[in-house]
């Protein structure tokens, strides 16, 4: 693995800085250094929020990043402020739900806040967004996710199941009638 910069950003309460510490748990199983550095506006909840972790197989100079190969974006204020430090090779996986954007081959756009919502939470639109990210760069193994959400929430299980609902319907996402705006058949009612 070469090094990965990446950056979680949205408002307090979408699970910004929850996610960034779930990937860094799960990334110490199979990553030598990384960092996690969250960062807060002045409110936590319906503030901004954004989340920095590094992954890499040597050192890392610094846990703060200027630009990033991938990009969690959560809604229009973080889109704005945060895509033009994408880098040439990265990919941004936006929230097609609260952000509007023309397309471009480094955006994947997924209806994560509705997706969830299906779901039965829609605060599981963090892991959302952890699938689909995933299912084009396989960082983490759905195993070592899947694993991880377990022990992470082994106090909630309910929050470790629907997470875990959310994770597999991101892995789907760009695959199924949601990346054109429909939920699944299988989703509706949930």
């Amino acid at each position: 693995m070469s090094l990965q910069r990446i950056l979680m950003a949205g408002s307090g309460g979408q699970g910004i800085a929850l996610l960034g510490r779930f990937i860094a748990t799960v990334a110490m199983k199979t990553t030598p250094c990384l960092t996690f550095f969250p960062s807060y506006g002045a409110e936590v909840r319906g503030g901004t929020s954004n989340c920095q972790v590094i992954l890499s197989d040597h050192e890392i100079p610094s846990p703060l990043a200027d630009e990033f190969e991938v990009m969690l974006l959560m809604n229009q204020p973080s889109l704005e402020r945060f895509l033009p430090r994408l880098t040439a090779d990265g990919i941004a996986v936006i929230n097609s739900s609260l952000c509007e954007i023309g397309a471009a081959p480094c955006h994947v756009m997924v209806a994560a806040s509705e997706m969830a919502d299906h779901l039965g939470d829609v605060r599981a639109a963090n892991f959302v967004m952890l699938g689909a990210w995933l299912a084009r760069r396989p960082l983490l193994s759905p195993a070592d996710v899947e694993e991880g959400l377990q022990s992470f929430f082994r106090a909630k299980p309910r929050a470790a199941e629907i997470n875990a609902q959310a994770f597999r319907a991101g892995l789907a996402a760009n695959r199924s009638p949601w990346s054109r705006g429909h939920p699944p058949a299988g989703l509706i009612g949930l």
